[in-house]
Parts: structure tokens; sequence; C-alpha cells
């Protein structure tokens, strides 16, 4: 592998520790671009900047001198839920900012973290690949801010010739207090003894994708340009499958919150690119969750 210096923006959140950590480990030289102060790994450096400033932006590409901008920072979906003008400032002019400031350097290529939420609002019986999407006024706002991130960069590509890989996350889990997914909340609940609340009859399917695969698609993707993968778990379940698990396999108890609406299940998202041409390979769920549960008590 050909040792690069890469800046990773958001780099202090839950995907961007485990990433810069297995990038310095790999022999790269990083950058971490967070707008608040944090210990980095030894090997790696900090520069403090905020996304939205357009100047601080631009003055931290420049003084980070990269071949790549690994483009993790912005919003998550509950956040984008409740403050739809944080997500757009983060999510959009964010990433303007960084493309920006990408063509202005003279940045290679950037890596952008986008979602399995650009599928959201496509009818659930369907299977989708990266040829598909959906559009601003079917999916909600967490899918939108990255349909428009997805749409800058093709503008920036077609406009400057930016080398890019869209990287199109399933819903992450894994041993971190930043992470906002359903099994995360079940097993830190669990462990508690507290029961997990499941909404509904827990029908909703999704493709659960642990983090250390995310890190290993987003190392892989710094030998690909000008391309789209999908970085999730082949495996659906519901969220009622999930919650049944945890209680066979750990102890957990379950209650059923019937006055609680559950959310549609997505598309089956297809990640057959990722797998026959990165040759990546996802974690099992059960093997995810042990590491997950393992960790967490250790804590």
């Amino acid at each position: 592998m050909v040792k690069m210096r890469i800046c990773v923006t958001g780099g202090l959140g839950f995907i961007g520790s485990y990433t810069v950590r297995e990038l310095v480990k790999q022999g790269h030289e990083v950058v971490v671009l967070d707008v608040r102060s944090g210990k980095v790994p030894e090997g790696a450096e900090l520069i403090i900047a905020d996304i939205t400033d357009y100047k601080q932006v631009l003055q931290a590409i420049s003084k980070a001198e990269v071949d790549i901008v690994l483009h993790l920072a912005g919003t998550v979906l509950n956040i984008a839920r409740k403050n739809p003008h944080l997500a757009t400032c983060l999510d959009i002019l964010g990433t303007a900012n960084i493309l920006e400031a990408c063509v202005r350097n003279d940045v290679e290529k950037i890596i952008y973290a986008s979602s399995f939420y650009i599928y959201d609002g496509l009818p659930p019986n369907t299977r989708v690949d990266e040829e598909d999407h959906s559009d601003i006024f079917k999916a909600e706002m967490f899918g939108v801010v990255k349909l428009v991130g997805e749409r800058l960069i093709y503008e920036y590509v077609k406009r400057y010739n930016l080398k890019y890989v869209i990287l199109r996350y399933g819903p992450v889990y894994g041993p971190h207090k930043r992470c906002s997914c359903l099994i995360y909340e079940f097993i830190k609940e669990g462990l508690k003894g507290n029961p997990i609340v499941v909404w509904g009859k827990g029908e909703r399917k999704n493709q659960y994708t642990y983090i250390e695969d995310i890190v290993l698609g987003n190392v892989k993707a710094l030998d690909f340009e000008n391309e789209v993968f999908n970085l999730i778990s082949p495996e659906q379940y519901s969220i009622r499958q999930i919650a049944e698990l945890l209680v066979k396999e750990y102890g957990f108890k379950i209650k059923y919150d019937p006055s609680k609406r559950e959310g549609p299940s997505m598309p089956y998202i297809s990640p057959k690119k990722a797998l026959n041409k990165m040759r990546w390979r996802p974690t099992p769920i059960r093997e995810g969750i042990r590491k997950t549960v393992e960790e967490l008590r250790q804590k």
C-alpha cells in the first residue's frame, strides 16, 4: 500500500476515531480536522476548525497539505431530525466548503461519508444498488442532506476533475459513546439491567453494520477513484429479531411500547459491489454484537 497524507474531517467522532487509529496503524500520515479539541493517536495531528466556516476550512486544508480528504464530519440521523438548520449547515454548507478547499489546495481526492438514507422513501419490498437513490421530496432530512452532498461532489468532479469515492454507510453500531445506533442503545440499556424498549411490534428491518467493517471500507477506498460503494451488511434483521437475539444470548429483557409508532423498513440494499470489487468482508451480526457487548462490559 502506498503511504499517503490524509485529512479526516470529524476525526474525533465515532467512525472518525476508529478510522484515524487504523490509518495511523497502517503507516499513513493523518491530520484530524475537528471542531473541538481532543486526544488523537500518536502519529496523528489535530487541526481545530469549523467546517461551516469557509475561511477556517481553507486555512486548515492548506496547512494540512494532504493528498486525500476523508470527509466524515456531519450530523447523524437523530440530530438531522431535530435540527434541520444544523443539518443543512454541517452537511451541505460544510461539504461545499470542504470541496472548495480541496480544489483550491490541489487535493487529489475526496472520500465522502454518505448514508443508506439516500434510499429513504423507496419501496421497502424492492432491492437497490449504487445506481439507485431516492429524491429530496421522498427522503427525510438526513437523506436529503446526504443526497445534496453527493450531488455537490458530482458538480465539483465535472468542473474540476476532482477524484472521489462515495461510501454509503449502513446503520453503524459498535462500543462507543458517540454511537447513535439502535443496537448500541439496546446493549447499553440491557447491561444496566433495564428492559429493551421496542416500539410497536418491532417489524422494521435494517442492515446493521459493525464499526470495524466501516473502517475497513474507509481504508480500502483509498485505492479506488470515481466509485460509489454501499458499505452495508448483507444481513437484514427486524428490530424485534435484534431484541430477541439479545434476550437469548445475554439474558436481556424486552418491553414493547405499542403507543410508539415504528418507521417503515428500508428497501434491501445490496453490498455486492463492495463485496466483489473491494473484497470487503463484513462481520456477521452475532459476532459484531458479541464484540460490542464484551467491550462495553469492560468500560
